[in-house]
C-alpha cells in the first residue's frame, strides 16, 4: 500500500468513526486508535478546554494511563506548550527539550497540534513518538486534517450530550423555579461558562424580573432593576434579536458593566424567550474569560431558550391549575359543611 492509500485510508476511518456515534467517548477512542495505528506512534492523548478556559484538561488517551496524564502540567501559562496550541501552533519538542517543558523523557519526543472549530481552539490532539518523532510534511498535513475532524465530532458530540441533559433537566419538575434552576445549571455546566440567568417581562412591561439564576452572587443579583428603557441590550432581545457582547465592561450596551467586572464577567451571550410569536422573556449566560461565542453556540442556546421557553409556560398553566384545584377543593369542602348543617 502506498503512503497516499495509506493516508485515505485513515482519513476514511476516521470520517466513518465520527458518522457512526454521537458519543464522546467512543469518537475519541476510536480516533486516537486509528491515529497510534496509522501513525505507528506509542501515545495519543487529546485535552479539552476547561470551563475556566485556564487549562488543557485530559478526555482521552491511548499508551498512557489517565491518572499518568492528569499528572503532567495542564495550566495554560504564559510560554507553555498548551498557551502555543491554544494560539493555534503546532508545537514539535524533541526528547532532549522534554524535561525542560515539564515533561517525562519518556519518549523520543511529541507533536502537539489544536483542535480548532471555526478558528477556535477547543483543545489539543498530542502524538507522542519515537525516532524524534520524524513525521514529514505529508504526516503532518494529515495530523491536522485529523484533528480538524475530531474537533467537529466533539463539539457534535457535546451539543448532543448538552441538549439530552438539558432536557433531561427540564423534566425534573413541573414547578417553575426547580425546573429553572435545574436547567441554567446544566446549561452552565455543558457550555462551560461561568453563570445564568433567567427574566421575564414583569406585568407593567417595563422591568425585566428576574426568576432564576446560577453562578451569580446576591451582590449582583441584587444590584438594581433592569428597565428596558435603560438597557439598549434587553430592548434588542425583546425585538427578537440574539446578542454577543465579547468585553461587558467595554460595551455600552451593557446596563450594569461596573457590577459586572467586580463579578468577573466578561462576555456575555443573551438570547430572547420566545412563544410563538410572542416573546416573554430574556436568557443570558455568562463567561469570565472574553469569549467570542460561534454562531452554532448562539444557535445552541436559541434551542435551549425555546424549549425553556415552552417549559416556562407550561409550569405557569401547571400553577395555576393547582391553584384552580386548590379553590375547588376549598368549595367542596364549604358545600360539604353547608349540607352537614342543613
Amino acid at each position: 500500500m502506498t503512503q497516499d492509500q495509506h493516508m485515505l485510508e485513515l482519513f476514511y476511518r476516521v470520517a466513518h468513526t465520527i458518522n457512526g456515534s454521537l458519543d464522546l467517548d467512543t469518537t475519541l477512542q476510536a480516533i486516537l486508535q486509528a491515529v497510534r495505528d496509522a501513525l505507528e506512534v506509542d501515545l495519543v492523548t487529546v485535552r479539552l478546554l476547561s470551563p475556566g478556559a485556564n487549562a488543557l484538561e485530559p478526555v482521552a488517551s491511548i499508551g498512557v494511563s489517565m491518572a499518568d496524564l492528569a499528572a503532567l502540567p495542564d495550566e495554560i501559562r504564559p510560554g507553555s506548550i498548551h498557551e502555543s496550541v491554544m494560539a493555534g501552533e503546532t508545537v514539535h519538542i524533541h526528547s532532549a527539550d522534554l524535561a525542560a517543558a515539564g515533561l517525562p523523557p519518556t519518549s523520543g519526543g511529541l507533536v502537539s497540534v489544536p483542535l480548532q472549530v471555526r478558528d477556535r481552539a477547543i483543545g489539543s490532539l498530542t502524538v507522542y513518538c519515537a525516532d524524534q518523532c520524524g513525521l514529514n510534511a505529508d504526516t503532518l498535513t494529515l495530523l491536522h486534517g485529523i484533528a480538524d475532524m475530531a474537533a467537529v465530532a466533539i463539539e457534535n458530540a457535546r451539543l448532543h450530550t448538552s441538549l439530552v441533559h438539558i432536557a433531561q433537566a427540564m423534566t425534573s419538575s413541573l414547578e417553575l423555579q426547580p425546573m429553572l434552576s435545574q436547567v441554567l445549571s446544566a446549561t452552565v455546566l455543558e457550555m462551560g461558562l461561568k453563570a445564568a440567568s433567567v427574566r421575564l417581562v414583569d406585568s407593567s412591561g417595563k422591568h425585566l424580573e428576574l426568576v432564576a439564576a446560577h453562578g451569580l452572587s446576591e451582590r449582583y443579583l441584587n444590584k438594581g432593576p433592569v428597565q428596558i428603557s435603560q438597557s439598549p441590550l434587553d430592548r434588542r432581545l425583546l425585538a427578537g434579536e440574539s446578542v454577543t457582547i465579547y468585553d461587558v465592561t467595554e460595551d455600552p450596551a451593557f446596563q450594569y458593566p461596573a457590577e459586572a467586572r467586580a463579578e468577573g464577567i466578561r462576555s456575555v451571550l443573551a438570547v430572547p424567550l420566545q412563544v410563538k410569536d410572542r416573546i416573554v422573556g430574556v436568557m443570558r449566560v455568562y463567561s469570565a474569560q472574553p469569549r467570542p461565542f460561534t454562531p452554532v453556540g448562539t444557535a445552541f442556546l436559541q434551542s435551549v431558550a425555546g424549549m425553556v421557553a415552552v417549559a416556562i409556560e407550561n409550569a405557569k398553566l401547571y400553577e395555576a391549575l393547582q391553584a384552580r384545584y386548590e379553590v375547588l377543593k376549598s368549595d367542596v369542602s364549604e358545600w360539604y359543611r353547608f349540607l352537614s348543617l342543613g
